[in-house]
């Protein structure tokens, strides 16, 4: 005799391997405890006072100022701790704009630089640019948030929220809420 397998029998064979296997994957996990010492990571490398410099193609695209930084080489992170001071440069070397904020994070991959806290952008043919938070794009060289910025000019304040700019801020986009205002009898400085 020819035992013969249904298919509503392979259906409970597999509620039943569900059922078992089910419950013990949907047992609630204790966070992991992390190590005695480990719960805040030490740095490879500290230093005060330091001068950071970026480049691309053998053009030195930003100088970065850090009154402290931190080096983790697990995660190949800079943290800017204390006083953060950047140059941005044009394709021809000149002065492009300077950034200040109270934190940094560069990252060791991408050299991209994220900074937050009293952000501060000076440029100067487009004016100051003041938000809590921007990342330099260091491959498209742009800077961009999605925070609430203000830009003023010499005849203009314009607010909004999202930013996207090279870093003089020769072309920049402000991407909601736009508020402005124009003063047109204003002479430039």
């Amino acid at each position: 005799m020819h035992a013969r397998i249904r298919p509503w029998h392979q259906v409970m064979a597999f509620v039943l391997f569900v059922a078992v296997l089910f419950p013990a994957a949907c047992q609630p996990v204790d966070p992991p405890v992390p190590e005695e010492g480990a719960k805040d990571a030490l740095p490879d490398q500290e230093a005060w006072n330091t001068t950071i410099y970026l480049s691309r193609d053998g053009r030195q695209e930003a100088t970065i100022r850090a009154g402290h930084r931190l080096y983790f080489s697990e995660t190949n992170v800079t943290v800017i701790d204390e006083g953060i001071y950047v140059e941005f440069f044009e394709e021809d070397g000149s002065l492009a704009s300077t950034l200040e904020a109270e934190w940094g994070e560069i990252d060791g991959q991408t050299h991209d630089l994220r900074v937050r806290g009293g952000v501060t952008v000076h440029s100067s043919e487009r004016g100051t640019l003041e938000t809590d938070s921007l990342t330099w794009l260091n491959a498209a060289n742009l800077i961009v948030t999605d925070a609430a910025v203000r830009l003023t000019g010499d005849t203009d304040v314009i607010a909004g929220d999202g930013f996207e700019a090279d870093p003089g801020m020769r072309g920049y986009i402000i991407r909601r809420n736009i508020k402005g205002r124009f003063l047109p009898d204003a002479q430039p400085q």
